[in-house]
């Protein structure tokens, strides 16, 4: 009988550590990324805008992309950057802007492949990033980004606005 309760205990002690060493890492569901990228694709063609969005996870794997007519390779290439450096820095892409003001933004901004244009927002949970949004191809409109705009319309539909 001690036996079993001394192995029962050892268990629930190896449980206990394995609990301490790991947690579960949350991230953006395929059914939530589409329908932002689905949001962002209607609201741009609507609108006429080329827009291409992708949506990464919280490891930076892309979860869906679409493109509209009209968007360029540039368009595409840019969105999947704008959500990498908005997953990175769990910011907006264009907050990087600022820290081309000095040289070691301008090195770190060039090293780690950081993007620092408008389009890109980090996709935010309990105060924890959980993957990111990343549009591009529009053309500002008004001195707007339309990029953003459509991004933010996708997120707004998904988690409702802010």
């Amino acid at each position: 009988m001690k036996k079993m309760s001394l192995i029962a205990s050892m268990a629930v002690l190896v449980s206990v550590a394995e609990a301490q060493v790991t947690t579960q890492l949350e991230s953006i569901a395929f059914d939530g990324a589409k329908q932002i990228v689905e949001t962002c694709e209607a609201m741009a063609k609507e609108r006429n805008w080329p827009i291409a969005i992708w949506v990464l996870d919280v490891r930076g794997q892309p979860q869906y992309f679409a493109a509209t007519n009209g968007v360029g390779q540039i368009g595409i290439e840019t969105a999947q950057w704008k959500a990498r450096t908005a997953l990175l820095t769990g910011a907006p892409s264009e907050a990087r802007a600022t820290s081309m003001e000095n040289a070691i933004g301008q090195l770190s901004t060039e090293k780690l492949g950081l993007f620092p244009i408008a389009g890109g927002l980090p996709l935010i949970k309990d105060g924890k990033v959980i993957g990111a949004v990343g549009a591009g191809g529009g053309r500002p409109e008004n001195g707007v980004s339309v990029d953003q705009l459509c991004a933010q319309a996708g997120i707004d539909a998904v988690f409702g606005n802010r």
